[in-house]
C-alpha cells in the first residue's frame, strides 16, 4: 500500500527528513519543472522533467539519522510504493511514505538504516540502489 501526501512548498525543511537534506523547486531554462537536492547545504542533483526516461529512482543518501530517496513520478502519473532496507543479509524492507512534489517529482526517507532503497512502479517493475554515504 502506497501512502502519498502532496507537499505545495517550494522548499522542504530539513527537520522532518531528521538529517541533513533539502530540495527546492525551480523551473529550467527552458522553463521545465525541476528539482534540485542539497546535502548539507552543497547542490548533489537536478532532476527536470522528462517524458524520455521511464526510470522513477534517480537518487538515494543515507547518513548516521537515516536515508533519503527521490525520483520522479511514473508516466501515469502515480508514485512508486518506497521502501529501505534496514540490513544487509536477509534484507527487512521497510515500507515508507512517498511524498509527491509539484512538477512530477517525489521524496520518501527514513530515521532508520538505510543500507538500499528499493521502489516499485505501478507496472509492477522494481527499480533498486545503495544510497551514497554522507561522509
Amino acid at each position: 500500500m502506497n501512502t502519498v501526501r502532496e507537499l505545495r512548498q517550494s522548499t522542504m525543511p530539513v527537520g522532518p527528513i531528521g538529517g541533513p537534506w533539502s530540495v527546492r523547486a525551480v523551473a529550467s531554462q527552458a522553463g521545465r519543472p525541476a528539482l534540485e537536492v542539497y546535502e548539507s547545504g552543497e547542490l548533489i542533483d537536478v532532476l527536470v522533467a522528462s517524458s524520455l526516461n521511464s526510470e522513477v529512482l534517480r537518487g538515494a543518501r543515507r547518513s548516521r539519522v537515516g536515508g533519503l530517496a527521490w525520483g520522479r513520478l511514473a508516466a501515469d502519473g502515480s508514485p512508486p510504493d518506497v521502501a529501505f532496507a534496514q540490513t544487509r543479509v536477509r534484507a527487512r524492507w521497510e515500507q515508507t511514505e512517498t511524498v509527491v512534489l509539484a512538477g512530477g517529482f517525489w521524496l520518501a526517507w527514513t530515521s532508520g538504516p538505510a543500507l538500499a532503497v528499493m521502489a516499485r512502479r505501478a507496472d509492477g517493475g522494481i527499480e533498486r540502489l545503495r544510497p551514497a554515504r554522507l561522509v
